[in-house]
Parts: C-alpha cells; structure tokens; sequence
C-alpha cells in the first residue's frame, strides 16, 4: 500500500510540477525577432530609419498581448547581408527579415524563405492591390517568397541649367528616344573651345534601359531562356550605339554633379531627399535640376525599372502565423504605408496609397517652387515599371553578355546576326 501510496503521490507532484511549468510557460511572452538594418535602404541620409518600424511593433504588441518584438539596431546596409548570413549559420535567423532585391535569389534559392502562397490564399489578398513591379520582386518561378514594402523608380535627372544654356526646353513626361538622342547630340560639345569636349549629353543610362522602355525583356524566368533576337531588342541596340557613338571620351559621374552633363538615370529616392532644403544646398547645387521619365522607345513606353525592399519570413521560424500579420501590417497596411511615404525616400507599394490626394499633397510640399515634377506622374511609372530581376541567373546572363554588347555598341557589326548568336550562346550556357 505504501508504494502505491507513493506512487500515487509522485504522479500527484509531477502532474502538478507539469501544469505549473506549462502556465509558466504559457505566460511568457512570444518573441518574434525582426531582421532590419539602419540607414537609408537607398544609400542616401536618413534621420530615424526605425520610427515607422516601432509604430508598427507598437500597435502589433497591443494586439497581441502576449508578443514580444525585438530587433537588433545598429546594422549599417552595408553589413546587413553578412549580418544574415551569419545568423542563417548559428541556426539564429530572425522570424521575419527586411531583404533587398540583391539578397532575394540567394535567400530564395538556398530554402531560408518560406513560401507565402499558402498564406496569401488562406487571407485571400488582394495582390491586385500592389504595383505588379513592386510585388513580382518577391516571386521567384510561381512562388511568393516575400511581400514588398517600398520601392523606388529609375527617374531621368536633368541639368536644366545647361539647357537653358542651349536654349533647349525641359523635356515632357511622353518624351522619346528621339528627344533624347537630339538634345544629346546639341549638348555634345566643345564649349571653350580648348579642343577638347567639355559638355555631355548623357552619364549612367544603359542598354537595359533602353531595352525595357521598348516593351522588351531580356530574360524569360519561366522558359529559363534569353531573348536577344526580337525586333525590339534589336531597335535599342541600335539606339544606344546611336548614343555611344557620339563622343569617344568617358563620361563619370563626377561630370554629371560639376555640371557638365544635361541627364543622368537615378533612383527616385535621391529626389526625395536632395530637392527640398536643407540637402539641396549639399549637392547638385551648381546648377538647376529636375527629374522626368525616361525616354520611350518606338515599341514601348515611358518605363523605369523599380527597385523595391522586401519583407520576408523565415521557413524555420515557429511563430509563422505572428511572423504573417507582421508583415502585413508593415506591407498591406494602408495607414503604415502612407506614413512610410511620408517619412522615407521610396514610394508607396501600395496603388491606392500613391493615388491618395493626402500623400499627394504630402510629397508636392517637398518640391521648390522651380520644381515641375509631377507627383501624380509617380503612379503613371509605377504601374508602367518593370521589377529588377538581380537572381543569379540574370546576373550570370548579364556579366557573361557585358563585353560583347559593349563591343557591339562600339563598332559596326551587323546587329541582328550578333544579337541572335550571343542569345544562342547565353542560352547554351543556361542549359549547362
């Protein structure tokens, strides 16, 4: 009887021990760990890169009483990636991440995202609501691996000083490939007549510039293959020897702040923070700027690719239904992505949110009086814009293509027969 008793009595106490641990346990709050780096995700200056985050994490705690948000600060861009791949090593990765388009294929590819397709479904988002550009960076083949959070568009920059200089008027929105190569070719001179050139038509726009704003694309994900033998591709081929062939000297982008060089594509971004005082005054202030679409050519249109920063979940968190409605709240929300216009350098990923009037007149008090940037123009280019697509294969396809199409743009060569050869050989490649 004793032993029974005893028996009894030890079930008793580890039965009681269980049920405390567990409400020990289950009043301990769920710490869901953020991935974010400081700074502007832009490379350009940025005062308080956490506010929005930890309006974000406040309203979600309160939520979600029994969570608890943390993040590591202090992160600069430019350790962020290291910062995640060490943390992928000590089994430590945070449950959801901010990743950049540079860091997406990599994540995706190597299994550290989740999929979200199951959680899109089971929410029924309306991914409709996002700018394709900005949500198609998260997808890689059929699969959602991430949620954008903001993006920025590829803008014309222009000296309007040195048009003026010219008598040259200031470019339209619908401006062409024709335009563009015209002012080039007025602007491209020696000025002092010290026999050297000293003024520019163009610094930084590239043969994939001129590609996508002719309704082509280079690579085909789905088909896994390259396409360099269309008409279009051929056209902007054409175009940008046309561009290259109309000074042998090399233009940097030094040049283009001294003021030399009428346009130069930059990211929307550096609009945002050197129009309005007090950065004005720190760069570009030589000269008279503005910023415009980019030129379209005769098959396309006024297309910018669209840079965007992403928000991700980790497929080894254990908290994957908080990790969901965390990012949403920071993606899909439409409060926190006006206040995400409102106090960053990016644009909203939003469709709705851009063409809110209250944001509107939000990034219109940005812009000097000289200014003639359009804000509404902002939504035109984003629903026009085409995601960069910086997967591995895509920058295999490019660093292998790089010398011969900078050969090409440099001599006389037939450009269909060289277009349709350095495809097969790209694709070759591919298949290896």
């Amino acid at each position: 009887m004793k032993n029974k008793e005893r028996i009894c009595l030890f079930v008793i106490v580890a039965i009681m021990i269980g049920s405390i641990s567990w409400i020990w346990k289950s009043k301990q709050p769920i710490q869901l760990r953020i991935g974010v780096m400081a700074g502007s995700y832009w490379d350009v200056p940025e005062s308080d890169s956490y506010s929005m985050l930890e309006n974000v994490i406040r309203e979600f705690e309160a939520e979600h009483p029994n969570v608890e948000v943390v993040y590591q600060s202090g992160i600069r861009p430019e350790e962020y990636e290291e910062y995640i791949a060490k943390q992928i090593l000590m089994d430590q990765i945070p449950d959801v991440m901010f990743i950049t388009s540079d860091m997406f294929s990599t994540l995706s590819k190597n299994h550290t995202l989740q999929k979200l397709n199951r959680f899109i479904e089971q929410d029924q988002l309306n991914t409709d609501a996002y700018y394709a550009a900005s949500f198609d960076e998260g997808k890689n083949q059929q699969n959602v691996y991430a949620l954008p959070y903001e993006s920025v568009p590829r803008l014309m920059f222009v000296n309007k000083s040195l048009l003026e200089k010219e008598n040259i008027d200031m470019p339209s929105n619908d401006w062409t490939w024709e335009d563009f190569y015209e002012i080039c070719e007025k602007v491209t001179k020696d000025s002092n007549h010290d026999g050297q050139i000293d003024q520019f038509g163009y610094y930084g726009y590239t043969w994939e510039d001129a590609v996508y704003s002719n309704g082509a694309h280079i690579y085909e994900e789905k088909e896994n293959q390259v396409s360099l033998g269309k008409e279009a591709v051929i056209e902007a081929s054409a175009f940008m020897r046309e561009l290259v062939l109309l000074h042998d000297e090399k233009v940097t982008s030094e040049m283009f702040d001294k003021g030399m060089v009428v346009f130069c594509p930059m990211n929307y971004s550096n609009y945002r923070t050197y129009m309005p005082y007090p950065w004005r005054v720190k760069k570009y202030s030589t000269f008279e700027w503005d910023c415009i679409t980019m030129p379209k050519g005769p098959s396309g249109g006024n297309i910018s690719q669209i840079d965007t920063l992403m928000i991700a979940m980790s497929s080894r968190s254990k908290h994957q239904d908080l990790a969901w409605e965390f990012m949403k709240k920071l993606s899909y929300d439409q409060t926190y992505q006006s206040e995400l216009v409102k106090s960053s350098q990016g644009v909203s990923v939003l469709k709705e949110v851009m063409q809110s009037s209250d944001v509107m007149d939000v990034l219109k008090l940005d812009n000097p009086g000289k200014s003639t940037f359009e804000m509404h123009v902002l939504h035109e280019i984003m629903e026009n814009g085409v995601a960069i697509r910086n997967t591995e294969r895509y920058k295999q396809i490019m660093q292998a293509a790089q010398s011969r199409l900078d050969a090409l743009m440099q001599n006389d060569e037939d450009l269909e027969n060289a277009l349709i050869r350095l495809e097969r050989q790209l694709n070759s490649m591919l298949q290896k």
